[in-house]
């Protein structure tokens, strides 16, 4: 009986089929998100605004495979129960001085099969194996007071290191609808489950890049400003002295100090102007006389401050995760690729609450350390000054470098310090600071011996760099201006600097595509949905003087046939007539 078992054809049916099972591959089911741009954000953070970030999610089913001969026509069927979209950002920062630091900024979810599970399924015959491909959609609503991207530049241009990144990634719930015979495979992955079972798959990770923008006023509105050829408005700094003076104080606190600079300064941009005015006010001719200005410096530098963790005031500021899902509680996935160096012990390591500053100079080194003012006429003593009205005025371009590590300290290993945008991030914040010294000289002798006092007046002006959005990204803006505009000579100082065109430069003029960039829409709508008043509105629509009569009616055409034939008349007639 056993060896008719064995020599029946359904225990060699059964046998091969058991072998078929083993070798072949289930179907898969594979994820990947598509975002479909960056996403561009204007002004300064803010928490009740939002930008849309859209895409598709791309779900991929693969068909059975066979280790062994080509598989046989089937027939796939599966019940996707469940689509999350996630999105995440993050933070990282490393440096000798503080070690590796990282926290999380922002994490949510949205669920994208809002009406219940969706059944995908494909029949494929012995010939074409192709996988099968359904896109969804999403729209996610992003927080407008994230921190934009951004990254650690060294000197081989093609290595970068995030320090703050965003990503996308996509988690699906499926189930197969054939629950499968106890003699397959299939049961065997299925637990010899009657019903379906629950699997779950995830993309791999997709970067999402943010970028923040300043949008100009219009040109309009810069009548006002002390530089209407800058992109942005002048802003007004008044300087005193405080505390103990080698001058008389009853002469000093009479000098009267203006410093005009502009709002906001670009990245792209070379240099930035600077306006300054002095007036002595209700002082006599001789005490005029005696007060001097022989000399004015000028610096400007750039400040890191460095954290190993999230700072808590931006904690308090933004509505960040909270601590117990901050790193390392719940530690982030490091894409820091020099993070291995800290790993292997390369970095000393610091205290989890390590701090540090970083100062460097953005001014050129050709830049002259002050400049000779005693060649200016007779200072306060012109008799110009008898009129309490008049100013002495100095203006001048200021300009900067965009990459701000010396030579000697250059090489691939180490990160190149570069200009970056004035901002207050959770582990990086950057700030820039003008210092502005004008030395004041006065003869405190009676007689003939010589008794003069000097003092300084010092300003520290701060300096916000920011980043215009770019209509043309082949211009460039430096170009325009070294070719544009004559930049005077640094030992010039009282000289009035040429026109900054910067705008032009910025912007296309709106006869090309894309030219005007549009205003954000916390700009032309409240919270709530209300539209802003324009504070410019355009003029109330009036009808022209010339079509002020209504037009005639026009001709009543009544289609009938004529009574007698009438003649066709010339091309060049019906041509006249129309």
């Amino acid at each position: 009986m056993l060896d008719d078992a064995l020599n029946s054809p359904s225990f060699y049916q059964s046998l091969r089929q058991t072998v078929a099972d083993l070798a072949m591959t289930p179907c898969k089911l594979e994820l990947d998100v598509l975002p479909l741009d960056s996403v561009d954000m204007y002004g300064e953070p803010d928490r009740n605004s939002a930008y849309s970030l859209a895409g598709h999610v791309e779900v991929k089913l693969t068909p059975p495979t066979s280790l062994l001969y080509d598989p046989p026509a089937s027939e796939e069927r599966l019940v996707l129960e469940s689509l999350v979209l996630t999105f995440e950002g993050q933070s990282e920062l490393l440096s000798p001085e503080t070690g590796y630091g990282a926290c999380r900024i922002v994490e949510f979810s949205q669920e994208l099969l809002q009406n219940g599970p969706v059944e995908v399924g494909h029949y494929w015959d012995e010939n074409l194996r192709d996988p099968q491909r359904w896109l969804v959609t999403f729209n996610l609503a992003v927080p407008g007071w994230l921190p934009p991207s951004c990254y650690t530049t060294f000197v081989d241009p093609s290595r970068r290191e995030p320090e703050v990144s965003y990503r996308l990634s996509a988690k699906a719930t499926y189930r197969d609808m054939r629950p499968g015979s106890s003699k397959s495979l299939r049961s065997l992955c299925y637990g010899y489950s009657k019903l379906p079972s629950t699997q779950t798959t995830t993309s791999p990770l997709a970067a999402v890049k943010i970028n923040r923008f300043t949008i100009p006023p219009p040109s309009h509105a810069l009548a006002t400003s002390e530089f209407t050829q800058f992109p942005f408005h002048s802003v007004e700094y008044a300087g005193s002295v405080k505390g103990s003076s080698k001058i008389p104080a009853e002469v000093l606190s009479k000098l009267r100090v203006l410093a005009y600079l502009p709002e906001h300064i670009p990245t792209d941009s070379d240099s930035f102007p600077l306006f300054i005015r002095l007036r002595p006010e209700n002082l006599t001719k001789d005490e005029r006389k005696r007060l001097l200005l022989p000399k004015l410096s000028v610096s400007a530098s750039q400040t890191e401050v460095l954290r190993s963790s999230l700072s808590k005031k931006y904690a308090e500021k933004w509505p960040v995760p909270a601590p117990c899902e901050q790193h390392p509680r719940r530690p982030v996935q490091t894409r820091r690729r020099d993070v291995r160096d800290y790993e292997c012990a390369l970095m000393l390591t610091t205290s989890p609450n390590a701090t540090s500053h970083s100062t460097r100079s953005i001014l050129p080194q050709e830049y002259p350390e002050y400049f000779d003012l005693c060649g200016s006429g007779d200072g306060f003593a012109a008799a110009a000054f008898d009129d309490p009205t008049s100013w002495i005025q100095m203006r001048l371009d200021v300009p900067f470098c965009h990459v701000l590590s010396d030579k000697k300290d250059r090489h691939e290993a180490a990160p190149v310090q570069t200009l970056r945008p004035t901002e207050s991030g959770p582990l990086l914040s950057v700030f820039h600071t003008l210092d502005v010294a004008l030395t004041c000289t006065y003869d405190l002798s009676a007689g003939e011996e010589a008794n003069v006092a000097t003092e300084e007046l010092r300003l520290s002006l701060p300096l916000s760099f920011v980043r215009l959005p770019r209509a043309n990204a082949r211009l460039s803006l430096d170009d325009s201006l070294l070719a544009a505009v004559p930049i005077p000579s640094y030992a010039d100082a009282s000289a009035e600097c040429g026109a900054i065109n910067m705008r032009e430069a910025a912007f296309q003029p709106a006869s090309l595509p894309y030219a005007q960039a549009l205003p954000p829409y916390n700009q032309l709508f409240h919270p709530n949905g209300m539209l802003r008043e324009d504070p410019t509105p355009l003029p109330r629509y009036t009808r022209d003087p010339k079509d002020a009569e209504d037009p005639p009616p026009p001709p009543v055409v009544c289609k009938q046939t004529p009574p007698t034939k009438l003649s066709i008349p010339a091309s060049s007639e019906l041509a006249s007539s129309a």
